[in-house]
């Protein structure tokens, strides 16, 4: 019985020991590790979405929570800033100006929150590439911002440096400032083979090689879009594209 009871204390101190070490080893790990994630005090949580990223940060569901997001960036993005536009569209002697939707400046407007739901998508999950390229390219490309969407892919880049996407479309906004539609088209190129890419990319795409005279390359990216776009948008203005280039090919 003496020699039970002198090995109990004996293990107890074992078994301490153990767990000092444990949690000795998990602190140093904790303190060494580095997240793939932005820190929680970076996250600019816009008001009506506090409680959500909330959530999304203590249970793990950060990119079900960009997701969403996502769909209200495109629904903000979606919604006319110049209502009944398109109701004219077909009458005489409409032109396709600075707000016309469907013509050269489709995609156009202000919207001003569009770049802090963009980034704000990528601080919940800065692994969210075709939300990043959607938002760049709809900055730069459709709303002349490109300091602002320089700044997001910047962001992006921080998290993702090797994407080359992300260096593909900033390349792309460097030729656009030097007015070289032909090379700007030709950054894009390879982006409009990946599964990811959005759709606005190959609407600017097919846009430069209309412009370029490229147009049998433009009618390839139409009719793409036309098949695969779920944006009703995006597919009516490739069919509009689409009857146009036909026609002058019949000329």
């Amino acid at each position: 019985m003496a020699g039970a009871g002198s090995r109990a204390p004996h293990g107890l101190g074992l078994l301490l020991a153990a767990l000092l070490a444990l949690g000795a080893g998990g602190g140093a790990a904790y303190y060494g590790y580095n997240s793939p994630f932005p820190p929680p005090q970076e996250i600019r949580v816009p008001p009506q979405g506090a409680a959500g990223d909330m959530f999304a940060l203590a249970f793990g569901a950060r990119r079900l929570f960009a997701d969403m997001w996502f769909v209200r960036l495109m629904q903000y993005y979606g919604t006319e800033e110049f209502a009944g536009d398109d109701e004219h569209e077909n009458e005489p002697g409409h032109k396709h100006d600075a707000h016309c939707r469907h013509g050269a400046n489709f995609g156009t407007g202000k919207y001003p929150g569009f770049l802090p739901m963009a980034r704000h998508i990528l601080e919940i999950d800065p692994g969210f590439v075709s939300a990043g390229l959607y938002g760049a390219g709809s900055l730069a490309f459709n709303m002349g911002r490109t300091a602002e969407a320089e700044e997001l892919l910047a962001y992006g880049l921080r998290y993702s440096p090797k994407e080359w996407k992300y260096l593909k479309v900033l390349a792309a906004i460097g030729y656009s400032k030097a007015e070289d539609p032909a090379a700007v088209a030709g950054q894009i190129q390879p982006l409009l083979k990946e599964p990811d890419c959005p759709v606005m990319l190959k609407q600017l795409a097919a846009f430069l090689n209309k412009k370029i005279g490229n147009f049998p390359a433009a009618a390839v990216i139409y009719a793409d879009i036309a098949a695969t776009s779920r944006d009703e948008a995006y597919v009516q203005n490739a069919r509009r594209e689409l009857a146009r280039l036909a026609r002058r090919t019949v000329r």
